[in-house]
């Protein structure tokens, strides 16, 4: 996607961000459920488009380090967690000059004019043991997605494209990685008393239901 509208965009919807992610509250506590699930407290952890800091400061990291492309999401992030690192950067080209235990991408992949670039300026934050955790949405719910924004239920996304798991898998061996884990998440982003609960505990239970799940999530290792 083009860098500029790309920026333009983040920094246009900063001031409402948080207000998007508070109307879809239960979508962002399952989507931190899966990073914690593989991040345990006390790691050191950079996530790449961190928008206002809120995924980053509940990994709860001894070292934490988010980076944006917008310098409003910066800002707002900087002022709520200032025991965490906040930079100004694009994700295609950032060098963050050290290593970390974790590199999570949630939900930024879709906005990349180039996630090959990406998944290279990552590689260099990784030590041996470090994991990469990416998480984006299956190209199959697009139609919903598209329904649910013009029909504000959700935040808009500006321009953007879903891709494929091995388009992805693809591009990251492509820059040094290898996939330790695929799984797919979140079969019911609406908190729906009874239902949600059942499907989405399921989404993690049975992996022949990752195929039709909202969320896929694909951790790699250096190579």
């Amino acid at each position: 996607m083009p860098k500029d509208d790309v920026r333009s965009h983040f920094e246009g919807i900063a001031g409402e961000y948080d207000r998007w992610k508070e109307k879809s509250a239960y979508y962002y506590r399952l989507l931190a459920g899966i990073y914690r699930e593989r991040v345990p407290e006390g790691a050191s952890v950079i996530e790449i488009g961190c928008g206002t800091g809120t995924l980053l400061a509940a990994l709860s990291p001894a070292r934490g380090t988010g980076v944006d492309v917008s310098p409003r999401m910066v800002e707002i992030a900087a002022s709520k967690f200032s025991s965490l690192t906040f930079r100004v950067a694009d994700a295609e080209t950032f060098d963050a000059g050290e290593t970390f235990d974790y590199v999570i991408v949630p939900d930024v992949i879709e906005h990349l004019s180039d996630p090959g670039a990406m998944f290279r300026s990552v590689r260099k934050a990784c030590h041996p043991g470090t994991r990469v955790i990416v998480t984006c949405v299956n190209p199959l719910w697009a139609p919903f997605l598209h329904f649910a924004e013009r029909m504000k239920l959700k935040m808009p996304e500006g321009e953007h494209r879903w891709l494929p798991a091995k388009d992805l898998i693809r591009t990251a061996e492509d820059a040094g990685l290898r996939l330790a884990e695929f799984a797919g998440r979140i079969l019911c982003p609406k908190e729906i008393p009874l239902l949600a609960g059942a499907l989405n505990r399921a989404a993690g239970r049975f992996p022949f239901l990752r195929p039709a799940c909202l969320i896929q999530v694909l951790v790699f290792a250096p190579r």
